[in-house]
């Protein structure tokens, strides 16, 4: 399986969303930025898209929620190492309280793998976070990892 994703104004990703009708197909967004995400065995659907293998995964996507993608720069002697090491994690993440999802994603280009894990609000996220993050830097990070954090689904109006 191959997940996708790119980045564009809300109303912009709402109309492929529309135009493609594939489910789940995610838009996440935060105040600064607004990402799609969706998984699929066929081409990608973005005409700028960040490509990547889903190489290991638990649990449901779903249009409503609350994401965190942890960006890990990986070196390539220790991918094999993270892979393993990462694939295992998952399922204890996944029984983690309030999430919904989790998905590990190998570029198809770079180094820099993704845990993509959706939750069923921010409280969850908040209550479990240090879970999902890397307490220091391994040996086979490449550079500094970071977390984004994002809501899913409908764009509030204020």
């Amino acid at each position: 399986m191959k997940a996708f994703m790119t980045n564009g104004t809300y109303a912009f990703l709402e109309k492929l969303k529309d135009e493609h009708k594939i489910t789940p197909f995610l838009i996440m967004h935060n105040g600064e930025k607004a990402i799609a995400y969706y998984e699929s065995n066929g081409p990608s659907i973005f005409q700028t898209s960040r490509n990547y293998e889903v190489i290991a995964e638990a649990g449901n996507l779903s249009e409503e929620g609350y994401s965190s993608i942890l960006h890990l720069p990986i070196t390539s002697e220790g991918r094999p190492l993270f892979e393993h090491e990462w694939k295992e994690k998952v399922t204890d993440i996944a029984q983690l309280r309030g999430v919904t999802a989790v998905r590990v994603l190998r570029p198809f280009k770079g180094r820099e793998y993704i845990i993509f894990t959706e939750w069923t609000d921010n409280e969850a996220y908040q209550a479990n976070k240090e879970s999902v993050v890397i307490q220091k830097k391994s040996p086979y990070m490449a550079g500094d990892s970071y977390t984004m954090t994002y809501n899913v689904g409908e764009l509030e109006e204020d």
